[in-house]
């Protein structure tokens, strides 16, 4: 049976940057992904905040296109515009960026094991035991840490009892060749729930036409399978049929998002949960890879420093300085979307109309806040007497959710 000192079960972004940073650190770490390439099956928009870019030196080849703002659609069609003089996001293909991430880890000393699924495992005096079947050939092998990012639907999480308390999310996403979308530069998001219960829907520019068009919706709001809202909008919504127009569908992609995270407890004995198996996502935009890279990030440092001492507590420290850096922002998304769930159509269309018309407040978000600082936009949002004023007959929903 092999030994590793590190295995990390998931080869996404979030996977491949833990084991890249143990394997640097001269640990023997095995990277394990279900799938037979990295980056596919494709199962998010790719949209990615600017700084993470910096942060984590992700590969530049990997961005598709600029964003520098967003046009923001009621259900009854009242738009607002949110810009900034720099770029905030960039859409990158994610076939691309799995990959040169997965060969960062692997040139970084990690060993790679594709088309591999974990089914199970097990503690044996000190160590884990990981099950694992590549092309229906059983075999196990041991480590000091199990990392688990899994995403969505890890069996890890659930064996151990941790995934309790995540929401989720069902997305579809088309990509789309002669789409008529506003900028090239800016996303555009379209709220309502007749047609995105739960969530929102989006065209996201790519270049030349070329746009993801896609949506989620929260399957506890409705029974309904995010596709049969998707070909709803495409042919009965009143502005994105519109732009769609004679659009042909190149490809087809969605998945699973989990909501009202981040669990509280991410480490159990020595096993470590990051990304979405982690529920480090923010409930309002189901954005989770700027999160998911720091938690990465974090639980390299922390693992390292945990076999370089072999202090059982040490493990411990990964939970806390992630909910410290990030634990109030994420949980303030989950109470946003679970306030905004309560909202309806006539309600959305009055506080769209009560932003858009305070150009003041509009001009402040631009100025001090980022797609990843929402608590921020919240807090101008009480600063602001004229618009709190307009706002507070919500004020009940706040309590009551």
């Amino acid at each position: 049976m092999e030994i590793y000192d590190v295995v990390v079960v998931g080869g996404g972004p979030i996977g491949s940057r833990v084991a890249y940073l143990t394997a640097k650190k001269g640990l023997k770490t095995l990277l394990v992904e279900e799938h037979k390439t990295f980056g596919k099956p494709l199962h998010c928009a790719g949209k990615i905040y600017a700084k993470a870019f910096e942060e984590f030196n992700l590969p530049k080849e990997a961005i598709i296109n600029e964003v520098k703002g967003a046009y923001f659609y009621s259900p009854d069609g009242y738009m607002f515009k949110v810009s900034r003089s720099e770029v905030d996001s960039y859409i990158v293909d994610r076939e691309v960026l799995d990959l040169k991430l997965a060969e960062r880890a692997y040139d970084a000393g990690a060993i790679l094991k594709l088309n591999t699924k974990c089914y199970n495992f097990e503690k044996k005096n000190q160590d884990y035991v990981v099950k694992l079947k590549q092309e229906g050939l059983k075999f196990e092998v041991k480590t000091r840490v199990l990392v688990d990012a899994e995403g969505w639907n890890s069996l890890i999480a659930r064996r151990i009892g941790l995934h309790k308390g995540l929401g989720y999310l069902k997305g579809i996403q088309y990509e789309m060749v002669n789409v008529d979308f506003n900028h090239e530069n800016f996303v555009e998001l379209y709220f309502g729930n007749k047609f995105f219960p739960g969530f929102f829907g989006w065209i996201i520019p790519l270049e030349d036409r070329k746009a993801r068009v896609g949506l989620c919706v929260n399957k506890d709001l409705t029974s309904k399978p995010p596709t049969y809202y998707l070909k709803k909008t495409l042919k009965f919504n009143p502005r994105i049929s519109k732009k769609i127009g004679k659009g042909k569908i190149i490809r087809v992609f969605g998945g699973i998002i989990p909501i009202h995270g981040p669990l509280k407890k991410i480490v159990w004995d020595k096993i470590v949960l990051v990304g979405d198996s982690a529920g480090q996502v923010k409930s309002t935009t189901g954005g989770g890879l700027y999160f998911g890279l720091n938690a990465a990030g974090l639980a390299g440092k922390i693992i390292s420093k945990f076999l370089e001492t072999g202090e059982p507590k040490i493990l411990e420290f990964y939970g806390k300085m992630f909910w410290e850096k990030f634990g109030k922002e994420l949980k303030f998304t989950s109470l946003l979307r679970r306030i905004l769930d309560k909202f309806s159509d006539d309600e959305l269309n009055y506080i769209f109309k009560v932003i858009g018309e305070n150009r003041k407040f509009l001009a402040k978000v631009e100025e001090e806040c980022s797609s990843q600082t929402q608590f921020k936009v919240f807090r101008l949002m009480i600063k602001n007497p004229k618009l709190l004023l307009k706002l507070v007959k919500f004020t009940p929903k706040f309590f009551l959710w």
